[in-house]
């Protein structure tokens, strides 16, 4: 047997070794690049690579495809389920059931919050609180020095140096800057040539009322342009120095009861009860009423929501045969009981034989929750107390601590929403599975090139090998032709 076909019977061996189904050795031995006319190419190392990465590395792939799927359908998961969580807390608060509702008759502002334990009131509004509002005298030009030597002006407690070059548009500023905080001041032009300084608290109130003089800062007479200060007379000075608004308080009656406040803004006169005085001389009459049309939307909500979440749970956990789907968490035991674990909560019925049923929220065949608003409305309408204790809890006529049936749900889903909790564990799990299948990929491709890098080397050897027997063989045929030829 020649050297050729022992290298051929070798490479046969391996090749057979390899498992490469479907394929067989035809004709020459192949070379990977000296061109010994045969099968063995390179096109037949990718052919074997690709049949082991069919069975080693693309079942990895598909698990880690798997998983991205399961980390983005828990995070969908979670979000439903605290959406849900954020209905059931609203229902779990008693304080949805002191929503009011305000008709007010005059021009009173008027709003109620939670909790307001005033039913209906009349306010007369006698004096509105304003702020102090001083003009002083006007000056010809802002932009001109209006004093003749340094001093102070003071306005309450602040006070506001000047100097001789100091102009009606650097006093503002200067005042803006200073007392900012508790004083406006501007200027208004209120003529051809004629510039008023107008200073004024920022808020209302007696407390408020500003005093503004004039000194050298040592007690003395100070140094502005007198025209500041010259009193506002109606012929000989209408442009002078006056007060155009008192601070004051508002002065109101509250049901009667004189009241007075240093705001027209009044949001502690009654607990839950904000006022807006708008105009002297007003009554109001405010009539509050319970509103529990909150109440109805946020049941509504809450229906739509576990809808919402059910149809999610189904999805993902059951097998469409007729479309040959499968739902990502098909095999996950854990995810499948969540439904059955949720609906049993809901469906409860507490010790007096009472379920949301009675409330109008229904469950059908196929798990969704339907809720009849008119069945709801008529109880709250009828007896409230016993809706909120049904849904909120709290302590029965006999004394007795009743947990409602929304305080219970909120817990449930609680222990699959809060941090460290079922769905998070959850999360944790696959992550941890991620890691694991990406790393398990890595060692199977690099094992994998590494065996075919080898096997490449080999192959090539092989060739080289067929390479020197065919030159020799072809050397040693031309000398036995030559030898017949002499013959």
């Amino acid at each position: 047997m020649h050297l050729v076909d022992l290298v051929a019977l070798h490479i046969k061996w391996v090749l057979k070794n390899l498992n490469l189904k479907g394929f067989e050795m035809a004709g020459e031995i192949s070379s990977l690049g000296l061109g010994s006319n045969s099968v063995l190419t390179a096109d037949v190392i990718d052919k074997l690579k690709a049949n082991d990465v069919a069975t080693t590395i693309t079942p990895i792939d598909t698990k880690i495809t798997l998983n991205k799927q399961k980390q983005e359908a828990n995070t969908l998961l979670t979000t439903l389920m605290k959406t849900l969580k954020t209905n059931s807390a609203n229902m779990a608060d008693d304080l949805i059931f002191e929503n009011k509702s305000v008709d007010i008759s005059g021009t009173l502002g008027a709003t109620i919050t939670k909790g307001a334990n005033v039913e209906s009131f009349s306010l007369e509004t006698i004096a509105l609180a304003k702020k102090d509002i001083t003009k002083l005298g006007a000056v010809a030009d802002k932009t001109v020095p209006i004093a003749s030597g340094a001093g102070v002006l003071k306005i309450n407690n602040y006070e506001i140096a000047y100097t001789a070059t100091t102009t009606l548009e650097e006093l503002t500023q200067a005042i803006i800057d200073k007392a900012g905080s508790t004083v406006s001041a501007s200027i208004l032009k209120t003529g051809e040539g004629a510039y008023n300084l107008v200073v004024s608290s920022k808020k209302t109130g007696s407390a408020e009322a500003l005093t503004i003089t004039d000194s050298d800062g040592s007690g003395g007479a100070g140094f502005l342009n007198s025209a500041l200060f010259t009193a506002y007379d109606v012929t000989t000075n209408p442009t002078g120095y006056v007060k155009t608004q008192t601070a004051s308080d508002a002065s109101f009656k509250f049901n009667g009861i004189a009241t007075t406040r240093s705001t027209n803004n009044i949001t502690d006169l009654v607990y839950g009860l904000n006022l807006t005085l708008k105009k002297e001389g007003d009554t109001s009459n405010v009539t509050i009423t319970s509103d529990f049309s909150a109440i109805t939307k946020e049941v509504q909500s809450f229906v739509d929501n576990y809808n919402k979440l059910a149809t999610n749970l189904y999805d993902s956990t059951t097998t469409n045969k007729e479309k040959g789907t499968a739902g990502v968490f098909n095999s996950d035991t854990f995810i499948k009981s969540i439904s059955r674990d949720l609906n049993k909560s809901i469906t409860a019925v507490n010790a007096s034989g009472e379920s949301l049923i009675n409330y109008g929220i229904t469950i059908d065949k196929k798990g969704k929750m339907v809720f009849d608003k008119t069945i709801l409305e008529k109880k709250l309408s009828s007896d409230s107390d016993s809706v909120k204790l049904f849904f909120s809890g709290g302590t029965n006529s006999s004394g007795t601590a009743v947990t409602g049936i929304f305080d219970s749900f909120d817990k449930k889903l609680e222990s699959y929403t809060a941090s460290s909790k079922t769905l998070s564990n959850f999360e944790k799990s696959l992550k941890t599975e991620s890691t694991s299948l990406t790393k398990n990929k890595k060692t199977a491709q690099a094992s994998l090139d590494a065996r075919y890098e080898t096997m490449t080397k080999k192959f090539a050897a092989y060739d080289s090998m067929i390479s020197k027997v065919n030159t020799q063989f072809s050397s040693l045929q031309m000398m036995i032709d030559a030898a017949a030829n002499a013959d």
